[in-house]
């Protein structure tokens, strides 16, 4: 892990979250963040327990450390930091402030968060004492205004709050209070929550997120299912094969799919219950499956919740809640692996 140095009388900004994982709109933030506001050091700091957060859908403080190394490993001013992670306890803001202050006395102290974490800043510990020791840079998150700010703390720091936007000289400010700065960016429109949807759901995260994270996901099998308790996560018991699943098979063979496989998920994923995976040979062929699996669903009244990647038919999803379809070309089935991805589920003989 990249350290600290010791820098001084200069500014630092603090970005901490639960990085469940880490992504785009994360690294992105900041770098906009570094530019407007000429900071030194950006620290990276994922929360141990986070206090505002249930924990059934947080992986390990280790994995979500690593992630953030990983992301972090190319950009110089971009530091992981552990001291949450090395306290073993719940995460508390005004804690890791004064930590902070105390390693590094004479350094500018910014903290980072977005408009939706900014909002319920009422229900921290200590949330007053923590506006008192630093200043605030507030970012923007699709679907939520900046005004709301305004609205939620007493008028003694809504006096203090500053509208960014463009070009900003941070050493012109000649306040002797910490200020409360509400920055409006423009960053990929991308959540850990969707990351881990897609993921739960098979669906592709290209684009969402660093290689080297979703690299790492994969290979440590992050996010596929919900925890379960010992007697669930043991073999599940293969139940009645809904009579769905039954003629997506039949309506993929009539069109030549390729190697057809039928994954029984039951009591290990927390979205389906069935997974059907096949390949094509062609674009063309893979749009005839699935027109054929669409059209012999339609004729039985079951309709799906959602299709995609129909329109270059690389990997077409059809999700029908009880059971999704997965239409592969060759070279994507090979690459995504569902089948070893989720080798705990049973393969069914149709």
């Amino acid at each position: 892990m990249k350290h600290m140095p010791d820098i001084g009388k200069k500014r630092i900004g603090l970005f901490g979250g639960t990085f469940n994982p880490i992504h785009w709109g994360h690294v992105k933030a900041a770098e906009h963040v570094q530019q407007i506001f000429s900071l030194d050091r950006i620290l990276f700091i994922p929360s141990y327990i986070p206090p505002h957060k249930g924990s059934a859908d947080v992986v390990s403080a280790e994995h979500r450390l690593k992630m953030v190394e990983l992301a972090l490993a190319p950009l110089d001013d971009f530091l992981p930091s552990s001291l949450e992670i090395g306290e073993r306890g719940t995460s508390y803001s005004i804690v890791t402030l004064n930590k902070i202050k105390r390693m590094f006395p004479q350094t500018d102290v910014f903290f980072l968060l977005g408009i939706d974490a900014f909002l319920e800043i009422e229900t921290w510990k200590d949330y007053e004492e923590v506006l008192e020791q630093c200043s605030f840079i507030v970012m923007s998150r699709p679907g939520f205004r900046m005004e709301e700010a305004k609205d939620i703390l007493p008028g003694k720091y809504t006096r203090r709050m500053v509208e960014v936007s463009g070009s900003f000289d941070l050493d012109s400010e000649k306040s002797s209070v910490h200020e409360i700065y509400l920055l409006s960016i423009k960053t990929p429109d991308v959540s850990s929550s969707e990351v881990r949807e897609r993921i739960k759901t098979g669906q592709p995260v290209e684009g969402l997120l660093p290689e080297s994270v979703k690299n790492y996901i994969k290979e440590n099998r992050l996010y596929l299912h919900k925890i379960m308790d010992a007697k669930n996560t043991k073999k599940a018991k293969t139940k009645h094969i809904p009579e769905g699943v039954k003629i997506s098979v039949k309506a993929s063979r009539s069109k030549k799919a390729e190697d057809i496989v039928v994954l029984d998920l039951t009591g290990i994923s927390s979205f389906t219950d069935f997974f059907i995976i096949m390949h094509g040979n062609s674009s063309r062929q893979n749009v005839a499956i699935y027109e054929s699996v669409e059209e012999q669903l339609k004729d039985v009244a079951i309709r799906p919740l959602s299709i995609e990647g129909k329109e270059n038919a690389e990997w077409i999803l059809m999700d029908y809640g009880e059971f999704i379809v997965h239409i592969f070309s060759s070279r994507a089935r090979e690459y995504y692996a569902l089948e070893k991805l989720w080798g705990d589920g049973i393969k069914l003989s149709l």
